[in-house]
């Protein structure tokens, strides 16, 4: 994982092309607090060498145990934990040699975690678990929500994807009034085509 700095946050490249793990700045607020900086566009766009434009904002409150994601988006977004610990899984579904690849790591607070934010590009999937306690992201999207991403769910739990790290007990997220269409790996990938 290579660490660079181009401000005053660093910037961690995971092994998936184009991911990359961000440190936030925190400034003291005195006498009673604090500010945090948790992206710098400008600064994110230079470090990438493209322009990331913000477009949408959500926040997702997770209780542990609880995955969310596995979904293949149709943006990039810009995600970070503003309370928790996060066991966090990126799979990389863009066409290649690199198609299959997967990277595995802990966002948030606690010593486990490599950073509190993480810019996933278009056809990377996405999967977090909170651990150890509920968490709450927030993130900033280049596009809007397309809910029909939805649609297609990969199972993160396929023994295909050798996930080593995943929490014991967890599982998927299933909104209510929702048929949760989880593929295999071989599946999700067939359905690409």
């Amino acid at each position: 994982m290579a660490s660079n700095k181009t401000g005053p946050r660093e910037y961690k490249t995971l092994p998936i092309a184009n991911t990359v793990v961000v440190s936030p700045v925190k400034y003291l607020s005195k006498p009673d607090g604090w500010v945090m900086e948790t992206a710098d566009f400008t600064e994110l766009s230079y470090f990438l060498g493209y322009k990331y434009e913000p477009r949408s904002s959500y926040a997702i409150f997770s209780v542990e145990n609880v995955g969310r994601g596995g979904h293949l988006e149709s943006r990039s977004k810009f995600v970070t934990v503003l309370s928790g610990l996060l066991y966090y899984c990126l799979v990389d579904m863009r066409p290649g040699p690199d198609r299959g690849k997967t990277c595995e790591f802990y966002l948030g607070e606690g010593a486990e975690a490599i950073g509190k934010s993480v810019l996933v590009p278009e056809g990377v999937v996405d999967f977090y678990i909170p651990v150890n306690g509920p968490a709450l992201t927030h993130s900033v999207g280049d596009k809007p929500y397309n809910r029909f991403d939805n649609r297609r769910t990969l199972n993160m739990f396929d023994p295909d994807l050798k996930l080593t790290k995943l929490p014991e007990g967890a599982k998927h997220h299933v909104p209510d009034n929702v048929e949760l269409n989880l593929l295999s790996y071989k599946e999700f990938t067939a359905s690409l085509k």
